[in-house]
């Protein structure tokens, strides 16, 4: 299925502005994997290479990094060191925590197998202000799995615009209610009990289970949203994406402005903090 990301701009009622020249995205380059240092579970990596191509090369040899930076395809190793981007979904701390090992032995990260099983819940939880409260619970209580991520509504609408699933979930949804997406991995049977557990000790905060066919949706499909910024700035729109990390105790700030369309998403959660992102929609200048 190919997403028709015009048509899901338009559908939001943001008018077009000035379509825009998108220019090609540079070639990626060839060859990432230097080494795979198998017994300490570390690769070497070359540091102007792609993560996209990284993970691509390590999955071929039964390894892999694990969530990515949501720009990961194209996104060099050494600028999301820089950076220090979070996952896409990951549960913790950032790219440079989580996979860069600190030695002198050359650009080496951290790698795992890959896992023998992958499970998904979604859970709907009624509304953003409750999913952030579960992400909350679920770090705090150290039962994050290895992605989990909430949509509020209008985050939601965008992604079932893109996925198959679309139209047979959407009328399962309320208009205030949010979605926490969670993706598991583990040995056979281990990844799904652990969904299990998870989504149950949501039930205080109004949680109700979708199962897992909504999250391997999810995952499947996903990257049509994160990839549509250049289609939709060609067709007279702007489609930002900002995040930033907050503390448990921090309010939400909404960033709805005049003229636009914005989707939040709450991700990258531990016990201390979230990473808060939000999409706006917008035309053109």
């Amino acid at each position: 299925m190919s997403w028709d990301a015009v048509a899901w701009a338009r559908s939001t009622g943001i008018e077009a502005g000035t379509p825009n020249t998108v220019p090609p995205p540079p070639p990626m380059p060839d060859g990432g994997v230097i080494a795979i240092e198998r017994e300490a579970w570390l690769a070497r990596v070359q540091p102007t290479a792609a993560i996209g191509t990284i993970e691509l090369e390590l999955r071929a040899a039964g390894w892999t990094l694990g969530p990515l930076p949501e720009d990961s395809e194209r996104l060099p190793v050494v600028s999301a060191i820089a950076t220090d981007q979070s996952s896409l979904a990951g549960s913790g701390a950032g790219f440079t925590t989580r996979r860069y090992d600190e030695s002198s032995q050359g650009l080496r990260l951290r790698i795992r197998p890959m896992p023998a099983a992958q499970a998904g819940c979604a859970v709907l939880l009624p509304d953003f202000t409750r999913g952030l409260e579960a992400l909350r619970q679920l770090g705090q209580r150290g039962h994050l799995p290895d992605e989990a991520i909430v949509l509020d509504r209008n985050a939601i609408d965008l992604w079932l615009s893109a996925a198959e699933i679309g139209e047979s979930t959407a009328p399962l949804l309320r208009p205030e209610d949010a979605l926490l997406l969670m993706i598991g991995t583990g040995p056979s049977g281990t990844a799904a009990e652990r969904m299990a557990r998870a989504a149950a000790s949501l039930t205080d905060l109004g949680a109700e289970t979708l199962g897992q066919d909504v999250a391997q949706a999810w995952a499947a499909t996903r990257d049509r949203v994160v990839t549509a910024a250049p289609t939709l700035l060609g067709a007279g729109y702007d489609f930002e994406r900002r995040e930033a990390r907050r503390s448990w105790s921090e309010p939400v700030v909404d960033p709805r402005q005049e003229g636009s369309w914005v989707g939040l998403e709450a991700t990258g959660a531990d016990a201390h903090s979230v990473l808060l992102r939000a999409r706006r929609l917008s035309a053109a200048a």
